[in-house]
């Protein structure tokens, strides 16, 4: 027969825990007394109520009891944290000299980021806690944006403001139509291997072939990141001629909108001799502002998923497999509205 819980001269204070409780560990350390004396839970029915094992069960029932007697101290917080070598505003302050070189692109490396810690701490300091030190503050280790050294950003936030080009592009096209903001850029793709990192058991290390064969064919692409839409075409170049393929394919896809199409300030968009479709007409972006073209996102994509550690026997292997990863993106919109759907554009189509 099972031993009777015991405790009934702190249910009271149970309850005014389990009511006020703030974490989790505090309002099961109030249910391992409560229900059992309160609802009569056994043991075992108790600890799976609470997700825990029978035995963690008996010891948050014993240890609040201790706590309700003055024989232990409940354990406090340190800037959210137990066993904190500094507080919150502490750490932060450590960061500080590093944030504004994060913002420009600044390389932060951890080593000398933990020999600074160490001192502080007055102790060694493993590399995992340097990294939850920069998780907990909001950091994240990702990729830059790119920016040319002669781009203008007050050009560039000037330019964001679409809702004017928008209604410009409106009044100028001779027929009404749902209008289409697009974004079109162009990507070269070739038999030069690029080598990334990859997960491998130990004590294997991954082996992959290389190839430097300057062999290149060029990917075309609109997307509409209203709706994630994506036209692709793939050329043999970057020129007038295969541009003006590409904008005749566009405005047949799309005959029955008018096509906003941003571009960049390449030679061949500019071409005097590029006969635009009746519905389809350019927005150029500033100079040196690729950042400002979410497509540059989508070729990202592209090549982190479908050409990293690949080499291939021909250039027209590379078009077959270039074709078919392009078609997943076609066949996806809600993916590559995800990548390209950004808010000042969105922002911008609404208003």
């Amino acid at each position: 027969m099972a031993r009777p819980a015991r405790g009934h001269e702190f249910v009271e204070a149970a309850i005014t825990q389990a009511a006020q409780a703030k974490t989790i560990s505090e309002l099961r350390m109030a249910q391992a007394l409560l229900l059992p004396l309160t609802c009569g839970l056994s043991l075992d029915d108790t600890s799976v109520a609470l997700g825990l094992s029978k035995s963690w069960t008996l010891r948050l029932r014993k240890r609040f009891g201790r706590i309700q007697r003055g024989q232990e101290q409940p354990k406090t917080k340190k800037g959210l944290r137990n066993r904190a070598h500094m507080t919150l505003e502490e750490e932060a302050a450590i960061l500080a000299p590093y944030l504004e070189q994060a913002k420009q692109g600044g390389v932060i490396v951890v080593p000398p980021l933990k020999a600074k810690l160490e001192t502080a701490v007055g102790r060694s300091l493993a590399l995992s806690t340097v990294y939850a030190m920069l998780h907990r503050h909001g950091w994240r280790k990702l990729a830059p944006d790119k920016q040319h050294p002669q781009s203008d950003p007050v050009a560039q936030e000037a330019w964001k403001k679409l809702p004017d080009a928008i209604a410009q592009a409106r009044e100028a096209f001779d027929r009404p139509a749902p209008l289409r903001l697009m974004f079109q850029d162009e990507a070269r793709f070739g038999r030069i291997s690029h080598t990334r990192y990859g997960w491998c058991p130990k004590p294997f290390r991954p082996l992959t072939h290389a190839m430097v064969t300057p062999e290149y064919t060029y990917a075309y692409a609109a997307v509409s990141p209203a709706d994630g839409v994506l036209d692709t075409l793939i050329l043999p170049s970057v020129n007038g001629d295969c541009m003006q393929i590409f904008v005749d394919e566009i405005g047949t896809r799309h005959g029955e909108d008018n096509v906003l199409m941003v571009v960049d300030g390449a030679g061949w968009h500019r071409n005097q001799e590029l006969r635009l479709p009746r519905n389809l007409q350019l927005l150029f972006l500033p100079p040196y502002a690729p950042e400002r073209n979410p497509v540059e996102h989508l070729w990202d994509d592209v090549r982190e998923t479908s050409f990293h550690n690949r080499v291939f026997d021909s250039i027209e292997s590379l078009e077959a497999h270039l074709e078919q990863a392009l078609a997943d993106f076609e066949k996806s919109p809600k993916r590559t509205r995800g990548i390209t759907g950004w808010p000042w554009i969105i922002n911008a189509l609404s208003t």
